[in-house]
């Protein structure tokens, strides 16, 4: 397998980490939306990361549906989705809150570093930030208290919320260390401490 993208979007990251999980051995493709568009369209028509270039030459695009598909193919024991219908809807939604957050701080970096200066809008870079900020406050809020000795966000075992809940807590407390820390978010922050040396995350680190 190849994965199109790389490490500096947590969407990418999110999916070399999950592969790591799986124990999927892949290649990468280290190419950036910034300067490596024309790579990344050989596999994706949108232009977007990741892509995901499966054995036959199957080519997956969005990390949901990558991660969706690779769970389907995956062994009972190695699923990285909850089994109990009791977990669907909460984890739908803690997925949603940290992916929503993974993006605005996205749309955050590229108001506030990709455009010409004259161009910024200060008021939307702003807003994009807020909701970055409200999103993983509401998963803090919404974590067991678990996480603080160890535990998991559900089922007491790894699943794709528990990956992205460390993603979006190096990548946010990076961006914004004054909002976002171990004070403010001690359960997040506890996940990210205990998963984040992990070799299946620290080998992925931008």
């Amino acid at each position: 397998m190849k994965l199109v993208g790389v490490y500096l979007s947590p969407f990418v990251r999110r999916v070399a980490v999950a592969l790591n999980c799986y124990g999927i051995a892949f290649e990468r493709v280290e190419a950036s939306v910034v300067d490596g568009r024309a790579t990344i369209a050989q596999y994706n028509g949108l232009v977007r990361v990741p892509s995901l270039i499966l054995d036959d030459g199957t080519v997956l695009i969005d990390s949901h549906q990558i991660l969706a598909d690779l769970d389907r193919q995956a062994a009972q024991n190695k699923r990285l989705c909850p089994a109990l219908p009791e977990s669907q809807r909460p984890y739908g939604q803690m997925l949603a809150l940290l992916t929503g957050a993974l993006e605005k701080m996205v749309a955050t970096f590229y108001e506030t570093r990709r455009r010409p200066a004259d161009k910024i809008w200060p008021d939307w870079a702003a807003q994009c930030a807020d909701q970055a900020v409200g999103g993983i406050f509401a998963a803090e809020a919404g974590a067991y208290n678990d996480v603080l000795k160890g535990g998991f966000l559900f089922e007491q075992r790894l699943t794709h919320a528990d990956i992205v809940a460390v993603i979006a807590f190096e990548t946010l407390s990076g961006a914004l260390p004054d909002r976002v820390n171990a004070t403010a978010l001690p359960k997040l922050a506890a996940l990210a401490s205990s998963l984040g040396p992990t070799a299946a995350f620290s080998t992925t680190r931008p």
